[in-house]
């Protein structure tokens, strides 16, 4: 998707069929937040105006205040990606030759004894152990194949229960290597960035269960999870 993610915009790309171009993620990053910020303004607006009957006033500022908490971090996080220089599109670029690349018409002045290079037939095993080496860790079971299979391995470590907190998540997901998606590797996850990925890339929507002592805390549910890989 490369176009604001608004009715208009997607009927017109329908529409007018644009040429498909490479979309910058640190530019979605930015968009995904700062549509986020507005959902989440919409949920204040409406909570604070609304009159919720069966709902005391007590609990009512409590979802009014994680909403705040939620909406602080969006704007927190929207103000670190506008700050953080894209190099997205650097990263593919060729290095420039260097001060003593030589030229492609030079030629290597050996010696005229040189008898050229001995044995190089270690190399092509040298070659074929890394190819090993790297089949094994993309084809290794253990290694997770999306970030709803690494959320289902911490539910699995947990026993299985219904809800994980989106705090225990964050911290066990961020113990792993590599990417959580095309933007943020696992290590960068925090709760906002957990609940991006998950909602925009897999439409797995985060929830509020009550826990033992009557509050409620932000989670996932296994079932959203698992319902996901389905699909």
């Amino acid at each position: 998707m490369t176009q604001f993610p608004t009715l208009i915009d997607q009927v017109a790309a329908a529409v007018l069929a644009p040429a498909e171009v490479t979309e910058n993620p640190q530019h979605r990053a930015i968009l995904d937040v700062f549509v986020e910020i507005q959902e989440l303004d919409r949920q204040l607006a409406e909570l604070a105006a609304a009159d919720l009957p069966g709902v005391s006033a007590g609990e009512q500022l409590d979802t009014l205040t994680d909403l705040l908490f939620e909406r602080m971090a969006a704007g927190a996080e929207l103000s670190a990606l506008l700050s953080t220089s894209c190099c997205c599109a650097a990263a593919f670029e060729p290095d420039p030759p260097g001060e003593y690349d030589p030229a492609e018409d030079d030629e290597p002045d050996f010696d005229s004894d040189f008898e050229g290079f001995e044995d190089l037939e270690g190399m092509d095993e040298f070659d074929d152990l890394h190819e090993e080496a790297v089949e094994d860790f993309l084809s290794c079971s253990s290694r997770p194949q999306t970030i709803v299979h690494a959320c289902l391995d911490v539910f699995d470590a947990h026993g299985s229960p219904e809800y994980v907190s989106s705090a225990e998540l964050v911290e066990r997901l961020r113990e792993l290597p590599g990417r959580a998606d095309a933007r943020w590797r696992y290590s960068d996850l925090n709760a906002l960035r957990l609940s991006l990925i998950l909602r925009r890339s897999h439409g797995v929507q985060s929830h509020r269960p009550r826990a033992a002592d009557g509050s409620r805390y932000r989670a996932f549910r296994r079932a959203d999870l698992l319902g996901a890989l389905a699909e």
